[in-house]
């Protein structure tokens, strides 16, 4: 009987010792916790899109509670059930993944494991799942911004700009959620009088093709050429550099990409327009650490949240005009406040579309 009260009284003291000095309150032990995050891409390396959202993951990784797992999955898109699978069998407090091409394997696993959270870092066909948070980029905007920097460039008399008003733009795939891009593009572009010449390589890799299609823009008078291509845009640069044409990048700092491997492609470049998955990352995992997840949300992130916008790097700075400039960050404040309207092929009528793209494609 003894024994059973020693022990009796071991215990409390164990708990009233844990209580008064090592124990912690829910908010203290909240504190502590390390937040295992995964990110599932198809692959890191792109020079652009998929390296953003990596990008985000090393942001994130500073963080003193954040512990950050990198999945590349491949672009075979039959086994990424598995790899999400996989990924949800494994302890992990947020599941970051997404884009048009890959977010399906994402809401499939989130109905399949409705505890788990997930992340939609860049969604194109948002769904109502409680436990997802997705974000857009707002890329009709940025393609408005784009667009109607090449058609003052064009139109300039800066050094390689020509007398004829000819625009052009390299999109990887023709699909609602790429040619959102050049929605924007091709609207600026009808509102200044200038021509577009659009090409589809249908690849994110094949530089040959964009170079070719480049190569074919320019012969036709195009003298700025956004790439909207990924790896593909590479093609456009080295075909820009050959023919002293200027270009325009997209995703992150182009210029600063190639500045020192390759300042043929970097010269260039005029600027880059960014969709900035990073800040989307960054927002989702503080939200996270917060308590605050935003499951079943959507946000548009546009030019007034720093979700999309132009990179104003030095070489901007001296190589584009001031009053080009001034035009820009105009039309940028513009946008901002809802005084230019901007089409959106997503949101958009179809039909609509149709007849902005036919127009900018014909001759001036």
């Amino acid at each position: 009987m003894r024994r059973k009260i020693a022990l009796f009284l071991t215990a409390v003291m164990a708990v009233l010792s844990l209580a008064g000095c090592g124990g912690k309150s829910d908010e203290q032990a909240g504190e502590d916790k390390v937040y295992k995050i995964a990110f599932v891409v198809p692959y890191i390396g792109d020079q652009s899109y998929w390296d953003l959202v990596d990008r985000g993951r090393q942001i994130v990784e500073e963080y003193e509670n954040v512990e950050t797992t990198l999945i590349e999955a491949g672009e075979d898109t039959s086994k990424w059930t598995s790899v999400m699978t996989d990924v949800c069998e494994s302890g992990y407090d947020l599941i970051v993944s997404g884009n048009d091409t890959y977010e399906y394997y994402l809401y499939e696993a989130a109905e399949k494991y409705p505890d788990q959270l997930f992340f939609n870092f860049d969604f194109g066909n948002p769904l109502d799942y409680d436990n997802v948070y997705a974000v857009k980029y707002d890329t009709a905007e940025l393609g408005y911004v784009a667009g109607l920097l090449s058609c003052i460039v064009t139109s300039s008399d800066m050094e390689q700009a020509n007398e004829d008003k000819v625009i052009g733009v390299i999109v990887g795939m023709e699909n609602d959620a790429m040619d959102d891009f050049i929605g924007g593009y091709c609207q600026a572009a009808n509102d200044m009088g200038v021509q577009v010449i659009i090409g589809y390589p249908e690849s994110w890799t094949d530089v040959a093709k964009a170079k070719e299609m480049t190569l074919n823009m320019i012969n036709s008078g195009a003298d700025v050429i956004w790439q909207v291509a990924g790896g593909a845009g590479n093609g456009v640069f080295e075909a820009c550099a050959e023919q002293n044409v200027y270009a325009l990048g997209v995703d992150q700092d182009q210029y600063a990409q190639f500045i020192d491997s390759k300042p043929e492609y970097a010269k260039t470049i005029l600027t880059s327009f960014v969709k900035n998955a990073e800040v989307g990352v960054q927002t989702a995992v503080d939200k996270l650490i917060a308590g605050e997840f935003p499951g079943g949300a959507v946000e548009n992130l546009g030019i007034a949240k720093n979700g999309v916008g132009l990179v104003e790097n030095d070489y901007y700075l001296e190589t584009v005009p001031e009053e080009v400039r001034n035009q820009v960050a105009e039309a940028l404040e513009r946008v901002t406040n809802g005084e230019i309207e901007v089409f959106s092929v997503l949101n958009g009528d179809p039909t609509e579309w149709q007849e902005i793209k036919s127009e900018a494609q014909q001759a001036k």
